[in-house]
Parts: C-alpha cells; structure tokens; sequence
C-alpha cells in the first residue's frame, strides 16, 4: 500500500469506529447502572429496616447517597454524560463506603459492603479512576481501622486484618482484569480502524476512493448536515489519458495519477474530501460551499493543471489538462442526481473541447 502524505490524512480523520467504541460504552453504562439500581432498592430497605439502629450519621449518609446517585441517573438521562455522572455516583458510594467503615453499620458489618467497591469502580471508570478511587479507599480504611481514635467502631484485630487483606485482593484481581481488558479492547479497535482505513483508500495513489464517499462520508453528512450542507460536487476527468497511456506506457500513466492526487490536496482546502472515483476519474466535494464559488475554485485548479508538466523516464516533458463538472448537493439524498448533474456537465467540458469547466452558471 502506498505511503500515505501528511495531507492525505485529513480525510482519515474522517474515519471512525464508533460502534466499537459504543459497545464498550454501554458495557460501562450497565455496569453502572445496575449498580445504581441494587443500591438504591438495598440503602432504602437498609433506611427503613435499621434507622432506629445505625447511627445518625450512617442514616443521613444512606439517604444522601440515595438522593445524590438517583439525581445522577436523572441527569444522565437528560445529557448522556456517562462519565461524569459514574465519577460522581462512584464518588458518592465512596463517600458510604468511609462511613460504614466508621460507623461499623449494624454489629459492626459494614466492611464486608466495601468487598464490591474495586468491582464496580473498574467496571464503570476504567482502570485509571478506578484505580485512582480503589487505592483511596484503600488508604482511609486504613488510616480508620489503624489510625488514632476519632470516635470509629473498634473492630477486632482479626477481622481488620482479613478485611484489609480480602479487599486488596479483589482490588488487585479487578485492576488486572479491568486494564488488560481495556488493552485488548484498545488493540481490537485500532485494527479494526486500520482495516476500515484501507478499505476506503485508493491503493495506486493513496488517497480516498469511491467506497469512502458513498459508504462513509454521505453517513457523516446524514449525521452532521449542518457541518456539511451545502456542498458542491467536482467530478474530474484526465483528458486524453488513454493517449499517454498508449505513448508513454501504463507506468507513466500510473505517475500522472499520483501527480494529480498530489494536486488535487496541495491545491484545494484541507476541508475538502478528494477521491479517486475510478479509472482518470475524480471526485472532489467541498462543504459548505455553493457550486457558483466552486466552479471558481475549480477553474483555477484547472489552470493550474494545465501549467503543470511531469517528466518520462527519458526526461520528456509531457504536459496534460482535466475537464470538471460542478453541481451542488443541498440534502444527502440529492447525491446521485446531483453527481449525475456533474457527470453531464463534464461531459458538456470534453464535447466542447475539453479543458473546461462547466456548471449551472457556465
């Protein structure tokens, strides 16, 4: 495959693969909020059945984490941002977590509710913030259980030691598995994007074809039509490509290609998608720009063509013209008719002798 140029990436850019990426987002999103669910229905029979039990701050504790995780699914709901509300919910039951171990819960059972924390927070963060919190919690329970006396519950040297030895274990296992699923995740996406990038590129000149227009790039205008609309189409045709072909054989052809590849980036804006739409065929669309200007773009572009020269393995200067039709696509579903427009007009370009420009407003 051949090497791709700095400019040539800009329509890389282009590609995603969101729907790799989703999958995992909703693995994080029902992680969480089956979290969220469990305990809300498990803190409010824990309210209810032991508030004449628990202290008052484990109480007041109970009911704020309630309130606080049920005002983030909410939130959630309404802005879809999924991080934020599992950095606050985690934050919250973090915030539970400390109490319960101060507090003891009921009969001094509160350390064995921390035992899912590590889980959980790996599961809905990743292994960064999960890591970040686990290793938090890890530290206060510590400093509570080994730490001076500050009015927490006095647990029994044997369940101090078991606990903390249980809890680091699970956090240990869940940071392993939660990072060595992500790399493999990671790893998956960039070979599945490298495989959808070479899919979409023209293997003779490296840059964009067909498949990336029609397949790819009418999706993200569908998605984003403000971004896009207008846009004008450009097809563009070699003149007289089969002749050099013929003269100076398929090689020589195969460089005037590559060359015009290289013009086509270097002479319109990065914003523009160019493609090798097939055989001397081109494609170039530009958003957000109407076919009037375009056809302006386009002529220049063609003059620049025409004073270009490209050397033959003898140091022969062979110079060469394209012809354009322009058209002007105002919603995606105008594409076909609209680049059926700009197949005729180009047509209009060589029946008139070609080295043309042609459009609506020729």
């Amino acid at each position: 495959m051949p090497k791709k140029s700095n400019n040539a990436q800009n329509w890389l850019s282009l590609i995603n693969i969101d729907n790799v990426y989703s999958s995992d987002k909703q693995r994080q999103a029902l992680s969480l909020f089956a979290m969220i669910a469990i305990a809300i229905v498990v803190l409010s029979m824990l309210v209810i059945l032991n508030y004449d039990v628990y202290s008052p701050i484990l109480t007041i504790s109970l009911i704020l984490v309630n309130i606080t995780i049920t005002s983030s699914t909410l939130y959630f709901i309404k802005t879809g941002k999924l991080e934020v509300v599992a950095l606050i919910s985690m934050g919250i039951v973090f915030i539970m977590c400390i109490a319960l171990t101060y507090t003891g819960g009921k009969e001094d059972t509160g350390l064995y509710w921390l035992m899912f924390y590590p889980v959980v927070s790996f599961a809905s963060l990743g292994a960064k913030h999960g890591t970040w919190l686990g290793s938090c919690l890890l530290v206060c329970c510590t400093f509570i259980l080994y730490g001076p006396d500050i009015g927490q519950v006095n647990y029994p040297e044997v369940e101090k030691s078991r606990f903390l030895a249980a809890f680091t274990l699970v956090f240990v296992f869940s940071f392993i598995g939660e990072y060595f699923r992500h790399k493999s995740h990671m790893d998956i996406a960039g070979i599945t994007l490298e495989q959808t990038q070479d899919a979409y590129t023209d293997q003779l000149t490296g840059g964009a074809n067909r498949r990336f227009i029609t397949s790819h790039f009418l999706k993200l205008v569908d998605e984003n039509p403000h971004e896009y609309l207008p846009f004008s189409i450009l097809l563009l045709d070699l003149d007289n490509f089969k002749a050099m072909n013929d003269t100076y054989g398929h090689d020589f052809g195969d460089t005037v290609l590559i060359e015009f590849t290289k013009l086509l980036e270097s002479q319109f804006p990065s914003s523009a998608v160019k493609a090798r739409y097939g055989g001397e065929e081109f494609v170039v669309i530009l958003p957000n720009e109407r076919s009037q200007r375009a056809a302006k773009l386009a002529d220049k572009f063609r003059n620049h063509v025409s004073e270009h020269v490209i050397l033959t393995s003898d140091k022969a200067k062979v110079a060469f013209t394209c012809s354009i039709g322009v058209a002007q696509v105002n919603n995606v579903a105008e594409y076909d008719n609209e680049l059926k427009k700009a197949d005729e007009y180009l047509y209009l370009a060589k029946e008139q002798g070609r080295n043309k420009v042609m459009s609506a407003h020729s």
